[in-house]
C-alpha cells in the first residue's frame, strides 16, 4: 500500500498490523536461507485474514542466529540489537494510529528478544502489543498435528529443516525445496536438542543442519501444520481485542 491508502484507511476504523520476523539461515540441504522469513509471512498472512481489521508489514528478514553461524549464508543479529529493532519499529508503528502489533516468529532464536521488546516499551504500548514469543507452545502444536492426524513421532518430525518445516514450505513455496537433497538430521526429543543447539550450536547437534527427519514431508501435511500455527496466533490476538475490549470499557 501507499501511505496515502494506509492513511485512508486508518481514518476508516480500528486496524491492527501483524510483524512477522524471519531469519537468514540455513535449514539443511534441502530448504532455502530464508525459510523462516516465507513461513513467518504465510503465518501472519492467513492470521491477518481470519482475524480482519488487521494488516501485515513487510517481513524482518534477518534475526538472532549465532547457532547457525557454523554454515555458510547464516546472518545474524545479537538479542540486544533486535530488540531495539522492535522497540522501535513498534513505537513508530503505533505512533501512526494502528490499534495494535502483533510480532509472529518464524526462528526460535527470536523469541528471547521478542520478550526483551516488550521490557523496552512503556505500559500503555505494551498493553498494545502482542509477542508471540512462545516457542514451545508453537512446537508442541505441530508435534500435537503429527501425532493426532499424521501418525507421526514427535522425534522424527523433529523442527529445524525437520518434517514440520519442510512441509510448510512445500504447501506454500514448492519450487523453493529441493527433496532429493533432503537427509534425516538428529532425531530425538525436542526439549534436549534444543538446550543442545543453545549450549554447542547446530553443527555440534546436527552435522547436516536439520532436527528431525523431512524425506517424508507432504504439501498435505504442511497445510495442517500451517493451520495449526495460524489458529495459536489467531487465538492470541481474539484473546487480545477482548481483553483491550474491557480495558476500556466504562
Amino acid at each position: 500500500m501507499s501511505w496515502t491508502a494506509l492513511s485512508e484507511r486508518l481514518d476508516q476504523g480500528p486496524l491492527d498490523v501483524m510483524v512477522p520476523l524471519g531469519a537468514l539461515e540455513q535449514h539443511g540441504p534441502h530448504l532455502p536461507l530464508d525459510t523462516d522469513a516465507l513461513i513467518a509471512e504465510a503465518v501472519a498472512d492467513r492470521a491477518a485474514r481470519r482475524t480482519g481489521e488487521c494488516m501485515v508489514s513487510p517481513c524482518i528478514p534477518v534475526g538472532s542466529s549465532s547457532h547457525h553461524l557454523a554454515f555458510p549464508g547464516t546472518a545474524s543479529l545479537s538479542d540486544k540489537t533486535l530488540s531495539s529493532v522492535l522497540v522501535e519499529v513498534t513505537q513508530t508503528l503505533l505512533g501512526h494510529g494502528f490499534r495494535g502489533v502483533y510480532l509472529v516468529t518464524g526462528h526460535a532464536g527470536n523469541v528471547g528478544a521478542m520478550a526483551e521488546a516488550l521490557t523496552g516499551l512503556d505500559a500503555d504500548d505494551r498493553a498494545r502489543v502482542v509477542s508471540f514469543d512462545d516457542w514451545p507452545a508453537q512446537r508442541d502444536a505441530v508435534h500435537r498435528v503429527a501425532e493426532a492426524r499424521l501418525n507421526m513421532d514427535r522425534e522424527v518430525v523433529g523442527t529445524h529443516g525437520g518434517h514440520f518445516e519442510t512441509s510448510i514450505m512445500l504447501a506454500i513455496a514448492p519450487d523453493r525445496v529441493d527433496m532429493a537433497s533432503a537427509v534425516a538430521g538428529h532425531v530425538g526429543p525436542a526439549a534436549a536438542a534444543s538446550a543442545k543447539l543453545r549450549s554447542e550450536g547446530m553443527a555440534a547437534l546436527s552435522p547436516v543442519g536439520v532436527i528431525g527427519d523431512p524425506r517424508g514431508a507432504t504439501a498435505d501435511a504442511g497445510v495442517l501444520y500451517l493451520d495449526a500455527l495460524v489458529g495459536l496466533v489467531a487465538e492470541g490476538i481474539e484473546d487480545h481485542r477482548s481483553r483491550s475490549k474491557q480495558r476500556v470499557a466504562p
